[in-house]
This record gives C-alpha cells, sequence and structure tokens, in this order.
C-alpha cells in the first residue's frame, strides 16, 4: 500500500501517516463495533468488502435466472411451430410450469434488491447523524477553530439527512440537539468573528 501511494507521487513520510492512519481508523472501527456502536463504512473496510461482494453475488443471480428465463422462451419459440398439437400442448404447459417457478425467482430477486438498497440507505442515514453529532460535539466549545465552511457543509449534510428520514417517516432527537447546537455555535463566532478565516485575517486577503 506504501509502495503505491509513493508511485503516484506522495513523499515516503507522507505515505507512511496515510497508512498509519488508516489502520487507526480501522482499530478504532472495530472497537466501537465490540461496544455495540455504529461505525461508518470509511472506518470499517470489511463492511463494505461485505457489501460489495453480496451485490456481486445478487447481479450473478439476477443474470442466470434471466438467462433461464430467455433460454425457455428460446425454447418455446424452436418448438411452436411443430406440426404435432399433442407434443406442443404438453411443451408448452412444462414452459408456463417454468416460468411460474422463475416468475418466482424475480420476485425474490427483488425483494433482496429492495432489502439491498435499505441496508445501503441505512448505512447512509446512519453515517449522515454521526458526521452530525460528531461535529455538534466539536464546536460546543466555542475555543475550538472552525471555519466557515465546515458549517455550511454540515448544514448541507443536515438537510440532506432530514430529506431522506422525512421520506422514511423517521424521527431522531439527537440530531435535531445536534443541529440546534451547531447553529448556536454558528451564530455565536458570527457575532464574534471568531472563524478560522476571521481570526488569521484571510477575509482582508
Amino acid at each position: 500500500m506504501i509502495e503505491y501511494i509513493e508511485y503516484i507521487g506522495v513523499p515516503g513520510t507522507v505515505a507512511v501517516a496515510i497508512v498509519a492512519v488508516f489502520f487507526i481508523m480501522q482499530a478504532i472501527g472495530e472497537l466501537l463495533e465490540l461496544k455495540g456502536k455504529v461505525v461508518p463504512e470509511i472506518m470499517k473496510v470489511r463492511k463494505i468488502f461485505t457489501r460489495k461482494k453480496e451485490e456481486r453475488k445478487f447481479v450473478k443471480e439476477a443474470a442466470e435466472t434471466l438467462e433461464k428465463v430467455q433460454k425457455s422462451l428460446d425454447e418455446l419459440n424452436a418448438h411452436y411451430s411443430t406440426d404435432n398439437i399433442g407434443m406442443r400442448d404438453k411443451w408448452i404447459k412444462l414452459v408456463n410450469g417454468k416460468l411460474e417457478q422463475y416468475d418466482d425467482s424475480i420476485r425474490r430477486l427483488d425483494e433482496k434488491l429492495e432489502q439491498n438498497n435499505q441496508d445501503t440507505q441505512s448505512i447512509l442515514i446512519e453515517s449522515k447523524r454521526n458526521a452530525i453529532i460528531s461535529f455538534a460535539s466539536f464546536v460546543i466549545d466555542e475555543s475550538k477553530p472552525a471555519t466557515r465552511e465546515q458549517f455550511n457543509r454540515i448544514f448541507r449534510l443536515y438537510q440532506e439527512y432530514e430529506g431522506i428520514i422525512q421520506e422514511r417517516g423517521i424521527t431522531n432527537g439527537e440530531v435535531d440537539i445536534a443541529i440546534r447546537i451547531i447553529r448556536e455555535s454558528y451564530e455565536n463566532h458570527m457575532r464574534s468573528h471568531t472563524f478560522v478565516e476571521d481570526i488569521r485575517g484571510y477575509n482582508d486577503k
């Protein structure tokens, strides 16, 4: 991993630091999960691999089912032109039975797809929720430096989060409290001109 980072032009010291931070995040993720906490995917690479593996399995199953359906339809077309009415009717009955089985398989695949979408959306919701709560914990201490852009990103993230939970009919008091803390902190920084760019005089340039 370090060799790859160095290959793309990143200095060796920075590469080592990146790798160290990555492994520390994974270790923290494992520890939090052991304590029953919800851990974002960025801190649990194993979750990403597991989800990708399930998605590949689903795609493979869908492709196999659709291939079988197409094969049955092709066979039906090939046998439909026969002059033997009895053979044709028997074949159609057999094919109809197969198609009913495939309809059931497709229905179950649709259910799996819906569940996969729900799981992915749940991960997205948890990630946004954790980011908002974490930032609230950070800015509750007014002495800690923060930029306007940090606040603006969290406000955009909160709007996205609100849209998702309203669509799913979910409520969350923790995030409501967190966004209130963030807004109060933002207003205090605005009144006292204590954003990082204000303190360092970047706005004067």
